[in-house]
């Protein structure tokens, strides 16, 4: 079997199309279809980003005899990797569930009530939920981000409408305020994975400190609004007291880490 035949054999047992499969590996769908007509190679670099793609090893796609990936010696882990077409089988039947959620809510309270009351709430809420699963199952890149953007972009207003919905408007006022804190230590948090992907127990414990303030904050903010009395400093000290511990700790395996690591490479 060809490379070209592994491609194309590759992409439609997943269900890509050329458009999908290129768009993946950031090139044209024409340098796709040269592949799998093995009118061209792709560089090294390509051959990688297909191999984790695909879930194989280089190996596999380079050496025509082998013809299935799991007759190889050392298989390459597979992740858990969701088609084209059982994403889109996902999203309708997801909507669907949704939107037979919201009409019967919106039924049930009309034909009790004889009008719309606690079911505009329950049917904002669900087309909130709904839009937070929209990139999850249609991006092909950046999920991590474009979910972190829809997660951003929707409190505000759906804060705004369950307020006006419930004629209160601390839910606006005090949701706004912890959603804008949360969301800041969110990004944050997602800034400092980005940086340290290959040393998750240091990116634990920068994030646990990111924990520490933002609780702070919101625990504050709730009380400022909510007219509480005393103080909320005793649970502030205990709790942030617990977070460090566990920051601690995420600090000290990476270091042991590190340590086993440099020992290795100095016996090597």
């Amino acid at each position: 079997m060809t490379f070209g035949e592994k491609i194309q054999k590759l992409r439609k047992r997943q269900g890509l199309s050329q458009e999908a499969l290129a768009e993946k590996v950031t090139v044209t769908r024409q340098t796709i279809s040269k592949w799998e007509l093995d009118q061209s190679t792709p560089d090294l670099e390509f051959i990688a980003q297909l191999c984790g793609i695909f879930g194989v090893s280089a190996d596999y796609l380079i050496r025509e005899e082998l013809v299935e990936p799991d007759a190889l010696p050392f298989q390459m882990k597979k992740g858990i990797h969701l088609t084209e077409q059982v994403k889109r089988r996902i999203l309708a039947a997801l909507s669907a569930v949704a939107l037979t959620a919201i009409c019967v809510c919106l039924i049930c309270n009309y034909a009790t009530s004889e009008y719309l009351s606690w079911s505009l709430v329950v049917a904002v809420s669900i087309a909130a939920g709904w839009g937070l699963c929209i990139p999850v199952l249609t991006a092909n890149k950046k999920i991590v981000l474009k979910t972190l953007l829809t997660a951003s972009v929707i409190p505000i207003p759906l804060l705004a409408l369950l307020g006006l919905l419930l004629k209160r408007p601390i839910v606006f006022t005090l949701g706004t305020c912890v959603s804008l804190v949360a969301i800041a230590a969110t990004w944050i948090i997602y800034g400092i994975f980005c940086k340290c992907h290959r040393h998750l127990w240091r990116g634990f414990g920068f994030a646990l400190l990111v924990v520490i303030p933002t609780a702070t904050s919101m625990n504050h903010i709730t009380a400022y609004f909510v007219s509480q009395d005393g103080s909320t400093f005793t649970s502030d000290i205990f709790n942030g007291a617990i977070t460090l511990l566990l920051a601690a700790v995420c600090f000290g395996i990476d270091y042991l880490q590190r340590c086993k690591k440099g020992s290795g490479e100095f016996e090597a």
